[in-house]
């Protein structure tokens, strides 16, 4: 029987905040780099409001989808080597629903295929969605995960500060803890 990977999009596939910090940067006259990015609410680090923040990503998803690095080469052969290694691949994304399109032609882009893709559009935890491993950058997504499920931590900038027992640096790091 496989288990089910839930793999979140936004910095764990999909290198977002390099391509925001790029975009910030043009807005805003700054000179930013992602490693600046040292709390999950960029809105507390940067004079940006939250809706700015947000619409950035959005902004960045619609315009400039193309520009958006994976957060490691190879990625798509990555994931179709867990699932050759019978895990089941769902995407478990949270975002703006203008964003799919874009989401999808991304993933397409990457060579990335999953079983599933699954879009939450509320305030819904990740922890009630069905899989057994979630793998995710932000800390609030994992810390309503309870066993018989797991979570691994997506290092980033923003959660160092986290104390998580199970963290990756890289998606392919999986194959070395799964």
């Amino acid at each position: 029987m496989s288990k089910t990977l839930a793999i979140d999009l936004d910095s764990v596939l999909a290198d977002v905040v390099v391509t925001w910090v790029n975009e910030y940067n043009s807005l805003k006259d700054s000179d930013i780099a992602k490693e600046d990015i040292v709390a999950w609410d960029i809105h507390t680090l940067l004079p940006i409001t939250e809706i700015e923040s947000n619409s950035i990503f959005s902004d960045v998803w619609i315009h400039r989808w193309k520009d958006i690095p994976p957060t490691q080469n190879n990625i798509g052969k990555i994931i179709e080597k867990l699932k050759t290694e019978n895990y089941r691949i769902s995407i478990l994304t949270r975002r703006e629903r203008k964003t799919i399109p874009y989401v999808y032609k991304w993933l397409e882009s990457k060579n990335i295929d999953c079983d599933d893709l699954i879009y939450i559009f509320d305030s819904t935890p990740k922890s009630i969605y069905p899989f057994d491993i979630l793998i995710d950058d932000a800390p609030h997504n994992l810390a309503g995960i309870k066993f018989p499920k797991k979570a691994i931590l997506f290092d980033q900038p923003w959660n160092r500060n986290f104390d998580w027992p199970i963290r990756i640096n890289r998606l392919s790091d999986l194959f070395r803890i799964l």
